[in-house]
């Protein structure tokens, strides 16, 4: 039973998409249009762009065991970023709405999916300026979106429900070979990559690394809603993939109430138990291997995040189902028993990790943990995998009867799904000794900027890495106005957000990080750490030229400063003997 849909107008802007239910249930997004334009021969792919910035004195990032990612020196790593994410097909068009959001067909002359630095579109550019932006604000990170649809489109025509892909597959019995209707296209593949190689170099040249994020919302392309004062489209699936056991999609108002309906509901399920004859886990896992062996030597990468917000809200225990999901037949076999799920037998993450050795794999617990005191995947029954990264997302749920989050209002929810989050780390079992790393990979999703601060705040209390949605609106069909950091057209930030978001923060740390505090007002900041004797290298801290274009001072206790005046990051060397160290920080005076 579902709760009226007035509650809905309460939620988050962005995550209006959080549907709560009586039942106990929450929810998010999905959307996807088909990148047939993409079908050409393969574009030769650039050179990844050398190691630069801040990086060259980073090297390699590790998740060893614990909560921190680490660097080549053993150094704890805190990297602060966006997520830029293209969700237009190219067909889609932009709306009068507010956010103008692309809705249309994803085929069609413009680029499909991804961005491109020549695009005539602002919402489907990004540009060496756009990095430039993004590296003068300090951010060393980007969670850059790729779609499934683009890589994997499928036949010209392939719709849902199509019985090739759609009909029944007996459990315990091989997927049959689908011959000429084999989806994959290896062609397809590489021209999709090389385009978003071009903005993986961009970033690597302005001194940005890579997260590259498998992004769906709503599910995928086949339900949209082009009518009323919100349209919108989904991304991520492409139609072949979408099996709805013929339910028709009525259209909803707002794509966050998507999710309730049958078709969806249904194409969900399907994709999660892997029950039909396409094996869509295995096309996936397909795809994936093809990125992961893409960017396996790619040194401006640092890791895949699998899956953007996974949920079935129509499967009681859906960890279990998840947790066969990630882990597959033969590391997770009581939860594959248990959740019904014909799974890889190494499930999602095996694949990727086997095709990339080097770089780490992120994945994220159901949307719902958001909102419900819920387990996450590796509690239960372990995920018997190295280099795991625990992504989470934290959205606040306003009180009754108000819209968004407006000023602090949803502090307390989103400090009861951070610390639920970081408990439930600590409880998670891999083949990390300490459990995954964390990162906090969204959060914000609109123009409330007290609400904003007092998240990247919380983050910065708990020495986490995060990155905000998002940097750019880029026609976002399933997002919220007012979402974007930068401006679209100027690629300049908008200041009230700049304020708050671009704040100093050590990047990397030679001991236990302590709580570190940036106080937007002042631009006054606060850091601590115990020193480890063990590392050698410097703990460097960022500190943004866009916050601080006079220069700063510093006051440090336990350590001397062995980097230039005003230079970024400051690097700090512990005073031998030292046990602990305390930095403050403040604007110079020109």
């Amino acid at each position: 039973m579902k709760r009226p849909a007035h509650v809905l107008h309460r939620l988050h802007p962005r995550h209006s998409w959080t549907l709560t239910f009586v039942c106990g249930c929450a929810l998010i997004c999905a959307w996807a249009l088909t990148g047939h334009a993409f079908a050409a021969a393969p574009i030769p792919t650039p050179p990844p762009a050398p190691v630069g910035g801040v990086w060259s004195q980073i090297g390699t990032v590790s998740a060893p065991g614990g909560p921190s990612l680490r660097d080549s020196y053993g150094r704890r790593l805190q990297l602060e970023g966006v997520d830029v994410v293209a969700k237009c097909g190219g067909g889609a068009r932009p709306q009068k709405a507010a956010g103008t959001p692309c809705v249309g067909p994803a085929t069609g002359g413009q680029p499909a999916f991804v961005l491109s630095p020549t695009a005539r579109d602002p919402g489907r550019r990004f540009t060496a300026a756009d990095a430039a932006s993004l590296a003068r604000l300090g951010f060393t990170v980007v969670r850059l979106g790729i779609v499934w649809e683009g890589l994997e489109p499928g036949p010209p025509g392939a719709a849902p429900n199509d019985p090739r892909y759609c009909a029944a597959h007996r459990a315990g019995t091989r997927f049959p070979s689908l011959g000429r209707a084999d989806p994959y296209r290896s062609s397809v593949v590489q021209t999709y990559l090389a385009s978003t190689d071009r903005i993986v170099n961009l970033l690597a040249a302005a001194g940005l690394r890579v997260i590259i994020d498998m992004h769906q919302d709503a599910y995928g392309s086949a339900f949209f809603d082009r009518q009323g004062p919100l349209p919108w489209n989904g991304e991520g699936a492409p139609p072949w993939a979408t099996c709805t056991n013929g339910f028709a999609f009525p259209g909803r108002s707002y794509w966050g109430l998507a999710y309730g309906a049958v078709a969806v509901e249904t194409a969900i399920r399907h994709f999660w138990h892997n029950d039909v004859r396409g094996d869509l886990q295995g096309q996936f896992a397909r795809v994936w291997q093809a990125v992961a062996t893409h960017y396996r030597d790619n040194p401006n990468v640092i890791g895949y995040d699998l899956f953007n917000e996974p949920d079935d809200l129509s499967t009681p225990h859906f960890n279990r189902v998840l947790q066969c999901a990630y882990a597959g037949r033969a590391l997770a076999p009581r939860s594959c028993a248990r959740g019904g799920v014909q799974a890889l037998p190494d499930g999602l993450i095996g694949p990727v990790e086997a095709a990339d050795p080097n770089h780490l794999v992120l994945y994220e617990p159901t949307i719902s943990a958001n909102v419900l005191d819920a387990n996450v995947a590796g509690i239960a029954e372990p995920l018997r995998f190295p280099r795991l990264v625990l992504a989470f997302h934290v959205y606040g749920t306003p009180p009754p009867e108000v819209f968004g989050c407006p000023g602090r209002i949803c502090l307390r929810s989103e400090r009861k799904a951070m610390n639920h989050f970081l408990s439930e780390r600590n409880h998670v079992r891999t083949l990390q000794p300490g459990g995954p790393a964390a990162i906090l990979d969204e959060f914000g999703g609109g123009p409330s900027v007290p609400d904003i601060a007092q998240v990247a705040e919380l983050a910065r209390q708990s020495a986490l890495s995060w990155s905000y949605w998002s940097g750019l609106q880029l026609h976002d069909p399933t997002g919220a106005p007012g979402e974007n950091l930068l401006n679209d057209r100027t690629g300049n930030p908008w200041p009230a957000k700049a304020r708050v978001l671009a704040g100093p923060y050590p990047l990397a740390t030679a001991g236990r990080p302590g709580p570190a505090a940036f106080h937007p007002a002042t631009r006054f900041f606060t850091d601590s750490y115990t020193v480890d004797p063990t590392v050698s290298a410097p703990t460097e801290i960022v500190v943004p030229p866009y916050t601080y274009p006079d220069g700063y001072h510093v006051l440090v206790q336990g350590a001397v400063v062995v980097s230039a005046p005003n230079a970024s990051p400051l690097a700090l060397s512990a005073v031998p003997g030292s046990q602990r160290v305390e930095v403050k920080l403040w604007p110079g005076s020109g």
